[in-house]
C-alpha cells in the first residue's frame, strides 16, 4: 500500500490537496498503475458489487421505534463483526439485544468504533475526543455491570 499511498498523495497535491474519486479512477484505468488492481474492471461484476452496496445501504436505512418513556428510532438490523468475517449479513436488532452473546459482541463492536472515533477526533479537537472518551467510559461501565449481573 505504500506505493498506492504515494501515488494518491501525488494526485491530491496535483489538485490543490484534494483527492477526488474521479481522479483516482482515471489513474487506475491504466493497467500499469499500482491502483488498477484495487478495482473491478469487469462491468457485470462491478454492477453486481454496486447493487450489493446499495442493498447494504437500504438495510442500514431501515429503522424501528422503541417505545420506553420517549420513542426512539434505531436501526432495525445490525451487522456484527463475526458475521462480516463469515461472508456478511445483518441480524434483527431485537434478536441481537435479546441474546447475551450477540449483545456482548455488539457492545464490543461499539467500543471499538468509539476507539476509532477518538483517534480521529484527537487529530482535530481534544475536547471532542475527551467527550468521546467519557462516552467510552460509560459504555464500558454499563457493559461490566451487565456482565457481572
Amino acid at each position: 500500500m505504500k506505493e498506492e499511498r504515494k501515488l494518491l498523495t501525488k494526485i491530491a497535491r496535483q489538485n490543490g490537496g484534494m483527492l477526488k474519486v474521479e481522479d483516482v479512477l482515471e489513474e487506475a484505468r491504466d493497467e500499469g498503475s499500482p491502483l488498477h488492481k484495487h478495482f473491478e474492471w469487469d462491468d457485470s461484476e462491478a454492477a453486481d458489487q454496486y447493487r450489493r452496496q446499495q442493498a447494504r445501504a437500504l438495510i442500514q436505512k431501515c429503522k424501528i421505534t422503541l417505545i420506553d418513556s420517549q420513542p426512539i428510532e434505531i436501526r432495525a438490523f445490525v451487522s456484527l463483526p463475526t458475521d462480516r468475517e463469515n461472508g456478511g449479513g445483518y441480524r434483527l436488532t431485537s434478536d441481537v439485544v435479546s441474546d447475551e452473546r450477540l449483545r456482548f459482541e455488539l457492545v464490543r463492536d461499539i467500543q471499538l468504533t468509539i476507539a476509532r472515533w477518538t483517534q480521529k477526533l484527537n487529530l482535530l479537537d481534544q475536547d471532542l475526543a475527551e467527550a468521546i472518551l467519557d462516552l467510552d467510559t460509560r459504555v464500558n461501565k454499563v457493559a461490566e455491570e451487565r456482565k457481572a449481573a
